[in-house]
């Protein structure tokens, strides 16, 4: 279980041999402290950048965790030291100029040469070919949820994207909740989630929802609230569900949660940096969880 949770830091501190299994997984973990950087000094203009390129990040992850979405044998690969090593790296780069070259280049590597392998794969997969790996509802709504949380990534970017950026998210937890279900379900440990639902509803309730004066925000707030709690519920009903990858469909959903009430206490109580700062890595960090449990996904439901 330890190794499980593990494997996605292990991803990133494995030598870097910039295979998309690795470069999501580094994508975020570079773009996140230029995030909280720019947060920290209030730039607009970082924000624009690293927001969106830490949210391509898991996408690229869970896009290489499919079993089917493996980079052509062929296909060039650039070779760099552990990340243990950074300075050396940049270096054999030539530079952070270099380096941020390198990534550039993968990027075109993903959208020439994996991309299009991956339509095909898709392609065959719909036409029924022999052999054509057939995804799952649970593969389908993941994917579908990673999109919508990169969305409303950028929505949230300018102040007035809240609402739209919201509903984007909300959207996206439901979408997981479709997956987590077709996933199977334990009656007994989904009730575990529900407690810890209704005792975070008595707390979070009564300290968050009196601060929301607008009825239509408070309205979409409350919507929210929901769908992110059936979300962390059905993530708990996984639990015994005999397939793999549990804990960090559990443990993703918990962390975020929790980003959400950062986020919550910025928008609508205390604005200050030190919500960015614990909300968006635990935010990441729990995309790249869910991400990872799409690695080794075998049809279950069509």
């Amino acid at each position: 279980m330890a190794l499980s949770l593990a494997q996605p830091v292990l991803d990133f501190l494995a030598p870097i041999s910039f295979t998309p299994l690795n470069l999501g997984v580094q994508i975020t973990a570079v773009a996140l402290p230029c995030l909280l950087l720019s947060e920290t000094a209030h730039s607009s203009l970082g924000r624009w950048i690293f927001k969106p390129l830490a949210s391509l990040g898991f996408m690229v992850a869970a896009l290489a965790y499919l079993p089917s979405h493996s980079p052509s044998s062929t296909a060039p690969m650039l070779h760099l030291t552990a990340v243990a090593d950074i300075p050396k790296a940049i270096a054999a780069s030539g530079g952070v100029l270099g380096l941020a070259t390198a990534y550039v280049a993968e990027f075109k590597h993903i959208v020439f040469n994996i991309a299009p392998t991956i339509a095909a794969a898709t392609a065959t997969a719909a036409a029924g070919a022999a052999g054509a790996v057939v995804h799952t509802t649970y593969t389908k709504a993941m994917m579908g949820a990673f999109v919508l949380g990169a969305i409303g990534d950028v929505l949230l970017i300018p102040k007035s994207g809240f609402l739209p950026g919201l509903t984007s998210f909300l959207a996206g937890h439901a979408a997981f909740m479709v997956a987590f279900t077709f996933h199977g379900q334990d009656v007994l440990a989904r009730q575990k989630g529900l407690g810890f639902i209704v005792a975070m509803a008595a707390v979070v309730g009564p300290w968050l929802l009196p601060k929301i004066k607008n009825k239509i925000m408070r309205g979409a707030v409350i919507a929210y609230m929901l769908v992110i709690s059936g979300m962390v519920m059905t993530a708990f009903g996984s639990i015994n569900s005999g397939r793999d990858y549990l804990p960090e469909r559990i443990l993703g959903a918990l962390m975020f949660f929790f980003s959400d009430l950062f986020v919550a206490r910025q928008h609508f109580v205390h604005k200050t940096v030190l919500n960015k700062w614990i909300g968006l890595p635990l935010y990441y960090i729990a995309q790249i969880l869910l991400a990872s449990t799409l690695r080794g996904e075998v049809p279950l439901s069509r």
